[in-house]
């Protein structure tokens, strides 16, 4: 007699409704995305839990996932947060500096030509500083790789090398460090409880059901 091997109905938990049970996640205020629902649902049908201790293990297998996430999201805004709040300080006082210097350059010559400071009209363009500082920032910051090089060629002829910024704050800036040491435990939880949710769907009990023979 042959015989129809066929696991439980993944959709048949019975009577218990185990997200009734559950607490409701709460909203968090600056979470990097509002997908939290849809990827734990995502995740939940591709697991396809069979009972409700799969079940169980498949939320907690979408919760370290999305942990993870987080801790990416996180480490990554620590990162160029610090790193952009950096290179706009350098760059800003090097910018100004040099026009600082200008402006006194050009007054002291002026001074010694007879001149009085309250008749000495200023030469610096302030407002045409301003835009070449936000241009810069702003091919730093593009997603076009050729404005970025340019950009990065521009600031490192000014005397501000991003790279050796961000190589700083990659070594010490304790935010990014902190959230990054995270992720190595929770990536080994995440594989060991993938690892135990494979082995007990493995022994899943299994309905035989006779088929009729020829």
């Amino acid at each position: 007699m042959a015989h129809d091997l066929n696991p439980s109905p993944a959709s048949d938990f019975g009577s218990l409704a185990i997200n009734d049970l559950l607490p409701e996640r709460p909203a968090q205020i600056g979470e990097f995305s509002p997908a939290y629902e849809a990827f734990r649902e995502a995740t939940i049908a591709d697991l396809a839990p069979v009972t409700r201790y799969e079940y169980l293990q498949a939320l907690q297998l979408a919760d370290l996932n999305w942990a993870i996430l987080q801790a990416k999201a996180s480490a990554d805004v620590e990162l160029s947060t610090a790193t952009e709040r950096t290179i706009r300080a350098q760059l800003n006082s090097k910018l100004e500096g040099d026009a600082e210097r200008e402006y006194r350059r050009q007054l002291m010559a002026f001074e010694e030509a007879g001149g009085e400071e309250d008749d000495f009209e200023d030469p610096i363009d302030w407002d045409a500083i301003d835009e070449k500082f936000e241009g810069i920032m702003a091919g730093l910051k593009s997603r076009d790789p050729a404005e970025r090089e340019a950009a990065t060629a521009e600031t490192i002829a000014l005397g501000v090398d991003p790279r050796l910024v961000l190589s700083s704050q990659l070594l010490n800036n304790s935010g990014y460090r902190r959230h990054s040491e995270k992720l190595p435990d929770l990536e080994k939880r995440a594989r060991l409880l993938s690892s135990e949710y494979r082995e007990v769907q493995k022994s899943r009990p299994i309905d035989v059901v006779p088929v009729s023979g020829d």
